[in-house]
């Protein structure tokens, strides 16, 4: 079974329109800024290249650095959630899973007499039905007991 990994994040399309786009902003507005510095006084246009800087830096930091990770990462061997929202970083291996509750948005997982409840309301619908019916599919396969709540 391939992994399963839902992130919330830019796609890569509009990630690289966006490095274009601050690209280009800083170097017009560097070469604006570098050409008004030259002359013996400021005008508007030197503040409005150093603004410009500001803002492509900041662009291009918000698209490239500032990415969330991923919120689920589901495999044969684990299951990872990074909930920034909930403060929830779980890492479940499966070989310690002996019995799954699926809900509506919650799962419950048993691990050596330890009941772990992982609410899910932080993603879309869409996300959530996959994430169910992988999650059915690997207690399946690991003959792991499972039921609705």
């Amino acid at each position: 079974m391939n992994d399963l990994i839902i992130k919330y994040a830019i796609s890569p399309k509009i990630k690289f329109q966006a490095l274009l786009v601050s690209i280009y902003l800083l170097l017009m507005s560097g070469t604006i800024a570098v050409l008004e510095l030259l002359k013996s006084h400021y005008e508007v246009l030197f503040f409005v290249g150093i603004i410009g800087v500001i803002i492509s830096v900041a662009l291009i930091l918000s698209v490239t650095i500032s990415q969330p990770k991923p919120l689920v990462i589901l495999n044969n061997e684990t299951f990872a959630l990074n909930f920034p929202g909930q403060s929830l970083n779980v890492n479940i291996p499966w070989s310690e899973v002996t019995h799954m509750g699926i809900g509506l948005s919650y799962i419950t997982l048993v691990m050596n007499d330890q009941e772990v409840h992982l609410d899910l309301d932080v993603l879309r619908y869409h996300d959530l039905k996959v994430l169910k019916s992988r999650l059915i599919e690997i207690a399946e396969s690991r003959d792991i007991p499972y039921n609705n709540i």
